[in-house]
């Protein structure tokens, strides 16, 4: 679709794992937070720019493939036609300690052109988040 990560309130940009990474389409590369010198504290989140609007059905989440740190367990998706304006979470879901691609399909399909993922917490209460690969499911594909 030609998306673009606008926001994250946090990466680790000393160690190059910054929060474009988490839709760059390659699975060994991670958005993280920060963690060194300091931690931000949780909640995070990303914030995707899709180009136009599109009917999303849900996403697809794929943990960092290297380690469990950073690893979310629970997150809250957002969508929305203005970057601005953010409506009530289209899915609130609750994620395992794995690699395997995480899918979340929404209740009904939203029209929308913005994405935020909101990681509410770690898969071990660290104060981290970390995505290999963030997608969407949409009519398109």
């Amino acid at each position: 679709l030609g998306a673009r990560v606008i926001e994250a309130d946090s990466e680790d940009s000393a160690n190059g794992n910054v929060a474009a990474h988490a839709i760059d389409g390659d699975p060994d590369t991670t958005w993280h937070t920060r963690w060194q010198s300091s931690t931000d504290p949780m909640p995070h989140h990303l914030t995707v720019d899709l180009g136009r609007v599109v009917t999303l059905r849900g996403i697809t989440y794929l943990p960092r493939q290297d380690m469990a740190n950073g690893r979310i367990a629970e997150c809250e998706i957002y969508c929305s036609s203005d970057a601005n304006s953010w409506p009530a979470p289209v899915a609130k879901v609750t994620w395992p300690n794995t690699d395997m691609l995480q899918t979340v399909t929404f209740q009904q399909p939203v029209k929308a052109r913005y994405l935020k993922l909101v990681a509410k917490s770690e898969v071990s209460g660290q104060p981290f988040a970390g995505i290999a690969e963030l997608d969407v499911l949409t009519d398109e594909q």
